[in-house]
């Protein structure tokens, strides 16, 4: 086991910050779809009572990142296609509507946090450097919403997608489309720019869905992680 333990934050709660080290070594797939863990593993690995890994477990099944298997044991969840898509579907149905209101705006208030976003993206594709690649991603999808005044929508969806996140780390490690969305970005804000709804909806629909397309590429290149192979 791989597992990274991250720097207990000012003030935050056992719970949360166990529930932060599993999210983040999932997500990172430092755990890997189908590995078997167990409280006292992580307890041990937290230097941590069971208490607040067994409440995180719990939150961690509802998140639909681990499973528990009765009897059997606790289990990194395997990737599902058919639950990935209809994340995917309300990620998506979320974000075109919010971009074809941000169409509608005189200017892009945050235009040039926008650009800057796009050329850290341009220095950092070939780096390797998925945490913060995701992050700036994230950021540039964020502020979608934060154009239109909407600043808890991106912590509504990340808590709803958390699931996606390990695919679109497994996309990046595996090199596919490693520098196609970042030229999407670019037609994004272009779009935007231009007041242009339709096109901006549509490339932002496309952009997001294309994760549905690689993921069959990404089941051969990696059965072992996917439901449908086990």
């Amino acid at each position: 086991m791989n597992f990274k333990v991250l720097d207990k934050k000012s003030k935050e709660k056992t719970k949360e910050y166990v529930i932060r080290n599993m999210v983040y070594n999932i997500e990172f797939l430092n755990l890997e779809p189908g590995e078997k863990i167990s409280e006292n593993q992580i307890s041990e690995l937290l230097n941590l009572s069971r208490t607040p890994v067994r409440e995180a477990f719990t939150s961690l099944r509802a998140n639909l990142l681990i499973d528990v298997k009765p009897q059997i044991g606790t289990f990194i969840s395997y990737f599902d296609i058919d639950m990935s898509k209809e994340l995917l579907f309300f990620r998506s149905s979320l974000e075109e509507k919010a971009v074809i209101e941000v169409c509608k705006k005189d200017c892009l208030d945050n235009l040039e946090v926008f650009k800057k976003i796009i050329e850290k993206e341009k220095i950092l594709h070939s780096s390797k450097e998925f945490e913060e690649l995701l992050a700036l991603d994230n950021k540039f999808h964020n502020l979608i919403f934060e154009e239109l005044g909407y600043r808890k929508i991106p912590s509504i969806i990340e808590n709803n997608t958390s699931y996606l996140v390990r695919m679109r780390i497994l996309r990046l490690k595996a090199n596919i489309r490693e520098k196609n969305y970042i030229d999407e970005h670019e037609k994004i804000l272009q779009f935007m720019i231009n007041k242009d709804a339709e096109n901006a909806s549509k490339i932002l629909k496309n952009h997001i869905n294309e994760l549905v397309d690689d993921m069959n590429e990404l089941s051969e290149k990696y059965p072992d992680y996917f439901k449908s192979y086990n």
